[in-house]
């Protein structure tokens, strides 16, 4: 993919401008801004959806501006913010579309998209909605079909805008670490992300689009190290020092607690110090295995509350969490 000189916008009026970058096979890159900067502005010239003001966009020798839907389709995805209402559908049936550029007039599934269709829902966990109705699932239900959709697609080139919108914790990750693995399976993507967490942790590069309308392409590591973010969100010094402590994981100095959701009906769920806690990182095996291999009790409330938990949630235990929920995924002494 490579954006030559694209100038994108509305009515002629350029909100982004002088955007220049290639994109290698197997990359990810995540952009990164103020809300009303223009990611999804240029998104939607990406994909083409949006005419441009200037410049040109090539996915490999086509040429987005003059390439019909059908072209486009062919080799690229989309997942867009927009909440899409199909009428007596199911999460199947909405998965099933992303085959339909490769169908013939009749829209006949053939073998192969049965497989490519089974494969997009196993990899997003979603084989048991396959015969609910796409109006009665949750919002991050919905979030997940509609990325097993693009994905059932089998597209070179995937691009999304905000794909962690509506899911929890656990599901962004999951999410990430499914593009970090497609990544390798030679799929380029590009996608608009609001957790910095994840776009700093997750992508080889960041576009940076400020509310001016200009650009930087930045690795992760020159993001932080040369604070490009107190510039891009406009923050004040308090702010951005808030900001490092987040993405970084660093407890704020005098804080008694760390990320610590009171509200959450399991709250207290595990016998960790409130000091030491983290509520971004909940994931428990006891949730979904008869026996994690700790000792637990039922609270007043009727909910497990941990005790020697394997993965309790102590706001250093990342890498655990991490490789659990790789386990999960790939299976046990997985090395993806």
């Amino acid at each position: 993919m490579k954006l030559d000189k694209v100038s994108a916008g509305y009515h002629k009026k350029i909100v982004v401008r002088d955007v220049n970058f290639e994109v290698s096979p197997g990359e990810i890159i995540g952009i990164i801004g103020p809300n009303g900067g223009g990611k999804s502005t240029l998104l939607k010239s990406i994909n083409g959806s949006l005419s441009l003001i200037g410049g040109s966009i090539f996915l490999d020798d086509l040429d987005v501006s003059g390439a019909s839907a059908k072209e486009i389709a062919g080799c690229m995805s989309v997942v867009t913010t927009e909440r899409v209402k199909p009428i007596l559908m199911t999460c199947r049936d909405v998965v099933s579309a992303g085959r339909i550029p490769f169908t013939n007039g009749f829209g006949t599934l053939k073998e192969e998209d049965n497989a490519r269709i089974d494969r997009a829902m196993e990899l997003m966990k979603i084989k048991e909605l396959s015969d609910i109705p796409y109006a009665d699932v949750s919002d991050g239900q919905k979030q997940r079909t509609l990325i097993a959709r693009a994905i059932a697609q089998d597209p070179k080139y995937l691009v999304m805008d905000e794909p962690t919108s509506y899911m929890d914790i656990r599901h962004r990750f999951e999410l990430m670490e499914l593009l970090k693995r497609l990544a390798k399976e030679g799929m380029t993507i590009v996608a608009s992300l609001h957790e910095l967490e994840l776009a700093l942790s997750y992508c080889d590069r960041l576009l940076l689009v400020y509310g001016d309308g200009h650009v930087q392409l930045k690795t992760p590591d020159e993001v932080l190290s040369e604070d490009l973010l107190k510039e891009l969100f406009d923050l004040s010094g308090d702010m951005y020092r808030k900001v490092l402590r987040s993405v970084r994981g660093e407890k704020e100095e005098g804080s008694t607690s760390f990320f610590v959701n009171r509200a959450c009906k399991s709250f207290p769920c595990h016998d960790v110090p409130e000091s030491e806690f983290n509520c971004m990182f909940c994931y428990c095996p006891l949730y979904d295995t008869e026996d994690c291999g700790g000792d637990y009790f039922y609270n007043d409330r009727n909910i497990k509350n941990c005790k020697n938990c394997g993965f309790p949630h102590f706001r250093d235990n990342y890498p655990k969490v991490i490789k659990k929920l790789k386990e999960k995924m790939y299976g046990s002494g997985s090395q993806e």
